[in-house]
């Protein structure tokens, strides 16, 4: 009976001991991987704040160029009206009027990206009405013809849509892909809310 007990209590420390270790590994298991999260944490924390920072310096360099911009039209302007002010005859000087959402889309891109500036500009002039650069001229009081305004792809596409005309016979009568039409409709969505 002795000799049972005395193998009963070896077994039981013996397994108290495995506990332990079992025990002793998992605590470690879980320091280890608070520690990693630790880590993580502050990874990301500075990733998020190199982030801010660059859209910062980014927002700072599109606002200095939307100034510069406007400071170059309005230098222009004063140059034409005192050439306007000099010369007796009133001579009408075309100033090309830069689009706001082009000048926009090239002075706010300071990262390398896949898409060229022209793809930008194409796309740019498919969702926005186009403007003339030249000014229609008058002649003493009369007033200027109205010009016919062209319609943009958005209008069209909006037009039809409200027609009642499915993304696939829009498509198919402007010789544009169902995506492209899509994209727009989601778009002038976006707009409208």
């Amino acid at each position: 009976m002795v000799n049972f007990l005395l193998v009963f209590s070896i077994a039981l420390n013996i397994l108290a001991l495995l506990c332990i270790a079992l025990l002793f590994i998992r605590q470690n298991r879980l320091a280890a991987f608070e520690s990693r999260q630790e880590k993580a944490l502050e990874e990301m924390e500075e990733i998020i704040s190199t982030f801010i920072s660059e859209i910062k310096e980014e927002n700072e360099l599109f606002l200095q160029r939307i100034h510069q911009l406007d400071e170059e039209t309005e230098k222009n302007s004063r140059d034409v009206e005192d050439r306007d002010n000099k010369d007796s005859m009133p001579i009408t000087v075309a100033v090309p009027k830069a689009n706001p959402y082009k000048a926009a889309v090239k002075s706010y891109q300071t990262y390398k990206s896949d898409i060229k500036t022209d793809d930008m500009e194409e796309l740019l002039d498919l969702i926005l009405p186009q403007q003339s650069d030249v000014p229609s001229e008058k002649e003493g009081t009369e007033t200027a013809v109205d010009e016919k305004k062209e319609k943009t792809l958005l209008d069209e596409v909006t037009e039809l849509h409200q027609q009642g005309k499915t993304i696939e016979q829009i498509a198919k009568k402007l010789n544009k892909g169902k995506t492209e039409i899509e994209l727009l409709l989601k778009f002038r969505q976006n707009n409208q809310e």
